[in-house]
């Protein structure tokens, strides 16, 4: 068993859809419902094949679970889940609804316009797109079949072609009546689309109504809001708003209580006043009745304002509320001057404010430390016994309206307001004042706005402190454990040292206290005895310290800077000391020579007494002068030993004995003053040199020698050099000098040059310890050569191009060449390299050669054979013009003229190139037309021969040049061709041009016309001109040519003969034209063409005689001729035109003036006809009550006032004027009464009493009439219609 949906039948409606859409999720079944369930046919066999039997049925069986659900094809587009069925056949329907809705709509369109064709197919698509495209959306009981698509779109296709061609049928005219109900817009004489309603039914011509309103009794209020107000210098004036309700006041008195006396004063406000408070309510006027307004009072004192009287325009007493307004002195507040900006760390501000305004006051101020803000505000200000009616539990406004009620409590008072808190943060701190607030909530702010300059706050409103951290003293370098020693009776610096954190100002004072005690009457344990001393030291630099020479125990006890107390740190204590004064003792013994047994110098042994470390001065006093020495010991004792080299008499007198405290002189005696002869042994040293010494190949070193002892000497040294020993002995020696010189040293190494021994005169043989003198022989000499380039000595480059010749060194850095050009004068030039591949620098040609070498310490040698290095330049590219017989040269050498040509036609030229291939050649074409600014043109080429072509440009006519201002090849890069460029010029002379002055314009012309038409033509070009000019009939025959010779200008006006035209339209096209030059310009397609035709004319007639109309009324003409039309008319001095598609020519007057068709031109004739039809359309008559406004009038009960009526239009005038109530909130006016009225002029006055509102329903005027119920067109003997 199977559920499917049927297929459509064959026929135009579809099968009932079965159960199968039942068949989803109990989810759908809101979807489903929609469906009867009566209306699904049985899934069985029976019932499909007798469906007429299963309509009778009420109930379905139960849908089997395993039912096959229908196949995708049969399923809607759009699934049932999303849109249901019922909502998607609404929406088809709707859109067809909408699609016919908009087929009327153009029908209507086209009665107008003609547009027929166009709409036609435009709906044969849109009907053909809806219908073939909704059995694809598969909508249930909207499957249509394809005969029933086909057929309804044939059908809809002939109800396209029927309303779009118009075609006439019985019941048209019913059917457009019924669609101009809808759309009711026509043509109007300005050829807009007007709606003739708007017209009809023109709200302005009836404007204004007046209102009359009994006066009800007025009031007066000051203040009622209760804002507060202020005087004070930035305020000289309080604006208080006073508000009247429903008056005029002519007299307004205050009284003001003063708030120092309670003595009450008459305030009245002046006539100026009065007239300002008279125009302001001229403003507020509802339905003419003055309403709520207000004007603001200007006061000048501070007092309790209340008010005393006020009189209306009446002189009547208006109701007032009498609640006092107080205008109390601005608050205000400051800063209390401290006694001083500074403070230390840790004190108190100890700074007051004061505020000054009506109790209880607010003041909000700043506290700033190192720029960070932070605010603060104190609340409830008020003096001691203060009490306010505002801080009472009663009401305030029982106790301010009483007769003897008291206004001394709001007067201004000074409260202070001390600020007295801990500075912990160092650095500048400022108080300032931002705001205060009196009792009534008066404001004065004392910030500067945002968006103004900043501006310096006065002094009184800030305070500025300067918080100073506190100074710390302690003692640098000295403590009980590390006493300090000086000598007795001397002055030392007490160590002590002040720190400062922060800032140090200029001109501070720093002064320092400490407790002394002498050093015998300190305790056992090292503190203060019963003896003790104050010492005090004050200086402006921290870094000066006491002076103090007195032995003990100093404790610091304070340190101060300017008025700010230090704090002391560890080690507070400094204990000086005074020790003992140093001794010397000494005991001097022989040293001995070894060999002679000669006494050689003195041994002494010192023991000392005193503070180490020790100096011991002395002097030595022999042949050769005295001579200041000193020993230094660290000990106690020390051995010194005192061995001269020279012999003679030495004598040794120790002077002064220095220990780190004391420096004392030793006695005269001969403990002190020691005396020897001394004779040494003999003895050698090198004078000169070093221990290492460099030297060069085959150079000899010669070495200083000094001999000591009694000569003559016998002097022995050695050469030693790769292991080998060559042993030297000089003798008889008299003098104490010598000179040692080595043979050459010719072979590169290390050398050892040592001395042995010396032996004098004594015959004792000394063996030498003096330190040998090492040599390092270079193993070469510095050499210099030029390096290979290319495997050769030699090199060719471009022009000015800097070359880095190769040089090889060796040797030691630094090297200095010198080297020359040998075809240049410069002369010898000099080289420093670095490096031993260094380089030359050469930008000239030539044969360079090296000269000589030297490094930092030897001479070299040159390469003969590598000392030359030659350098020679590639040549330039060349580039010259081939000669033709086209082409002449010109008195300039290097521009050249070549032979002129047409514009369009191909020409070129060739230039021969010499140099290194591939070239690449630069050049500029400049263009200078005949008319307009010239232009360049930058271009350039490559070639690979020795010859290249360039195409000419012959585009565009003018003057061209060609120069070639750059050559390049593989070498040289951009190179200017020389000093002057070649240049080489051609005139193009221009295409001649024919075209016509109007091209596309249609010339017409009447077979009545007896003068040929001018058709003119603008030649370009050098005349005479031959022209030759191609005519096309309509007919579509064989076009016939018209040839024009010898045209003498370049302006010129066609008459083309008759015979060449015929009746109705033809084309007039140019083919070709040449000039004088020979230039020809030939148009095969296209080109510059006009229309020609000959027309016969048609003629207008009005469907009514009558000359008079109003605004609103139609005018219709019948037109003769064949459609379309061409009307032109003349309304509100413009010339119009309009067109009409029919022979029915009808506008509605949309505005008043003289309407006159002054010609007509149809489609056929296009000659046009003059007429002289004039109409007049006049205007509605207007009226307008009380100049077109609504004015409410108020008046007392039996008071009279005018309703004045002015008109517009052509008197006389008749009108209706009615009197209904005044309209209230949630209540309709209703009509009382209707009167009617006759004015011959263009106004009148109608004087009323009673309230209501007055307005006119209906005007009429000589021609015209209107009504706020309709519009009656006036004619002769017509009533006006209500």
């Amino acid at each position: 068993m199977s559920f499917a949906t049927p297929r459509g039948r064959v026929g135009g409606f579809p099968d009932t859809p079965n159960g199968s859409i039942r068949q989803r999720a109990p989810a759908a079944s809101s979807t489903t419902s929609n469906y009867p369930r009566n209306s699904t046919a049985t899934p069985t066999a029976a019932t499909a094949a007798a469906p007429h039997d299963a309509r009778h049925r009420t109930n379905l069986p139960p849908a089997p679970e395993n039912a096959v659900p229908a196949p995708p094809e049969s399923q809607p587009l759009i699934p049932l889940t999303v849109i249901d069925a019922p909502t998607q056949r609404f929406y088809a329907c709707a859109i067809y609804i909408a699609l016919f809705a908009w087929r009327l709509y153009d029908y209507v369109q086209v009665q107008d316009n003609g547009f027929h064709a166009a709409y036609f197919f435009k709906w044969a698509f849109i009907d053909g797109v809806y219908l073939f495209s909704l059995p694809h959306l598969r909508i249930p009981w909207l499957e249509l079949s394809s005969e029933f698509v086909l057929a309804a779109f044939l059908f809809t296709v002939f109800s396209d072609w029927w309303l779009m061609y118009n075609i006439p049928l019985p019941f048209q005219g019913w059917l457009l009546a019924v669609l101009k109900v809808f759309y009711d817009k026509e043509l109007a004489i300005s050829e807009h689309n007007v709606k003739l309603s708007n017209i009809l039914h023109n709200s302005s011509l009836i404007m204004g109504k007046q209102i009359i309103n009994i006066l009800p009794e007025g009031s007066a209020f000051l203040n009622p809001e209760r804002h507060p107000h202020c005087l004070g210098p930035d305020q000289p004036l309080a604006t208080v708003p006073l508000f009247f309700n429903a008056t005029v006041p002519i007299e307004v008195e205050l009284v003001r209580f003063d708030l120092d006396t309670n003595v009450p004063e008459l305030v009245k406000l002046s006539r100026r006043e009065i007239k300002e408070i008279t125009k302001q309510s001229a403003t507020c006027i509802e339905d003419g009745v003055v309403t709520t307004y207000q004007y603001e009072v200007a006061l000048k004192k501070p007092g309790a304002y209340r008010l005393n009287k006020v009189l209306d325009e009446y002189k009547l007493e208006v109701q007032r509320l009498t609640a006092p307004t107080y205008i109390v002195p601005c608050p205000k507040a400051k800063v209390r001057t401290a006694d001083s900006s500074t403070r230390c760390l840790g004190e108190l501000s100890n700074l007051a404010l004061e505020v000054e305004g009506t109790p209880p006051l607010k003041i909000y101020y700043s506290r700033t430390i190192n720029g960070k803000d932070h605010s603060f505000h104190f609340q409830s200000l008020q003096p001691d016994g203060f009490t306010s009616p505002l801080l009472s539990s009663q009401s305030s406004a029982s106790l301010m309206l009483a007769k003897d009620a008291d206004f001394t409590w709001a007067r201004a008072q000074k409260v202070p307001v001390g600020l007295n808190e801990s500075m912990n943060n160092a650095g500048k701190w400022q108080y300032s004042v931002d705001k205060v607030f009196d009792a009534f909530g008066n404001e004065v702010s004392y910030e500067q706005p945002e968006d103004q300059e900043p501006r310096p706050k006065p002094k009184d409103l800030y305070q500025d402190f300067t918080v100073r951290e506190r100074p710390r003293i302690t003692f640098q370098g000295c403590d009980p454990t590390n006493p300090l020693k000086i000598a007795k009776g001397r002055q030392t610096k007490l160590p002590i040292k002040i720190s400062n954190p922060g800032d140090i100002p200029k001109g501070v004072s720093y002064t320092r206290t400490w407790y002394f005690s002498p050093i015998d009457t300190l305790t056992k344990s090292g503190d203060h005895g019963d003896v003790v001393k104050l010492g005090t030291f004050t200086s402006k630099n921290m870094s000066d310290q006491p002076n103090v020479s007195e032995s003990g125990l100093y404790t610091l006890k304070s340190v101060t800077c300017d008025t700010c107390e230090g704090e002391i740190e560890e080690p507070s204590s400094c204990l000086l000391l005074n020790p003992l004064e140093p001794t010397l003792a000494m005991h001097s013994t022989e040293i001995p020579d070894n060999c002679a047994g000669n006494p050689i110098g003195l041994r002494i042994d010192m023991d000392l007494v005193g503070t180490p470390p020790f100096k011991v001065f002395y002097d030595v006093i022999s042949a050769h002068g005295t001579r200041k020495e000193h020993a230094e010991v660290h000990n106690l004792r020390h051995q010194l030993e005192l061995v001269p080299r020279d012999a003679g008499h030495y004598e040794y007198k120790f002077r002064s004995l220095a220990d780190a405290v004391y420096q004392v002189p030793l006695p005269l005696t001969k403990e002190y003053h020691l005396e020897q002869d001394v004779k040494p042994s003999a003895n050698a040293y090198f004078t000169n040199g070093t221990s290492s010494m460099s030297a060069c190949l085959d150079q000899q070193v010669s070495l200083g020698v000094q001999l000591l002892g009694d000569g003559p000497f016998n002097l022995e040294w050695e050469l030693v050099h790769d292991g080998k020993r060559r042993s030297r002995k000089e003798t008889d020696l008299k003098s104490g000098h010598f000179v040692i010189t080595t043979p050459p040293l010719s072979t590169g190494g290390d050398y050892t040059l040592a001395l042995k021994s010396i032996q004098d005169s004594s015959g004792c043989k000394v063996f030498l310890k003096a330190t040998p003198r090492k040599i390092s022989v270079r193993r070469q000499k510095p050499r210099a050569a030029f390096g290979l380039l290319e495997n050769k000595r030699s090199a060719t480059v471009v022009e000015a191009a800097q070359v880095n010749l190769p040089v090889k060194l060796s040797g030691d850095p630094t090297w200095w060449v010198q080297y020359r050009n040998l075809n240049s004068t410069d002369g010898m030039q000099l080289r420093e390299a670095r490096s031993a591949n260094d380089f030359i620098e050469a930008q000239e040609p030539g044969i360079y050669e090296i000269v000589r070498v030297s490094d930092g310490q030897c001479p070299g040698i040159v390469d003969p054979k590598a000392n030359r290095f030659e350098l020679t330049w590639y040549p330039r590219p060349e580039l010259s013009i081939v000669p033709a017989d086209s082409i002449q040269s010109t008195d300039q050498q290097h521009k050249f003229i070549k032979k002129d040509i047409c514009e369009g036609d191909i020409d070129g030229f060739e230039v021969a190139l010499k140099g290194s291939p591939p070239y690449h050649v630069q050049y500029e074409v400049r263009s200078k037309p005949k008319s307009g600014s010239a232009s360049v043109a930058r271009k350039d080429f490559d070639a690979v021969l020795s010859k290249a072509s360039v195409q000419m440009d012959t585009a565009k006519a003018g003057v061209y040049s060609y120069t070639f201002s750059a050559l390049s090849d593989s070498l040289y890069n951009n190179q200017k061709v020389r000093s002057q460029p070649l240049t080489l010029e051609q005139t193009v002379n221009p295409k001649p041009s024919a075209l016509f002055v109007k091209p596309g314009q249609t010339f017409k012309s009447c077979l009545a016309d007896e003068v040929e038409q001018r058709i003119p033509v603008k030649l370009e070009g050098k005349a005479p001109f031959n022209l030759e000019i191609e005519i096309k009939h309509q007919s579509g025959s064989y076009p016939e040519v018209y040839r024009i010779p010898n045209i003498p200008t370049n302006s010129y006006d066609i008459r083309i003969p008759r015979q060449y035209l015929k009746l109705g339209s033809q084309q007039i096209r140019i083919r070709k034209v040449r000039d004088d030059r020979g230039c020809q310009f030939e148009s095969n397609v296209g080109g510059s063409v006009v229309h020609f035709q000959l027309y016969d004319s048609p003629a207008i007639y009005p469907l009514e005689q009558r000359k008079d109309y109003c605004v609103g009324e139609r005018i219709g003409y019948t037109l003769s001729g064949t459609p379309p039309f061409e009307i032109n008319y003349r309304f509100a001095g413009k010339n119009m035109r309009a067109k009409s598609q029919t022979t029915n020519f009808r506008r509605v007057a949309e505005s008043p003036g003289d309407f006159t068709i002054t010609s007509i031109r149809d489609r056929a004739s296009e000659c046009r006809a003059t007429v002289d039809l004039t109409r007049t359309i006049h205007p509605m008559p207007a009226v307008r009550v009380s100049k077109g406004r609504v004015v409410q009038v108020d008046i007392h009960e039996g008071s009279e006032v005018e309703i004045l009526f002015d008109f517009e239009g052509t008197p006389p005038f008749e009108f209706t004027y009615t009197r209904s109530t005044n309209a209230r909130k949630g209540q309709k006016s209703q009509i009382i009464e209707t009167r009617h009225e006759v004015s011959e002029g263009y106004s009148k006055v109608v004087m009323a009493s009673l309230e209501g509102t007055y307005q006119v329903v209906a005007i009429k005027d000589k021609y015209c009439a209107y009504s706020t119920g309709h519009v009656a067109a006036k004619q002769k003997g017509q009533k006006l219609l209500y």
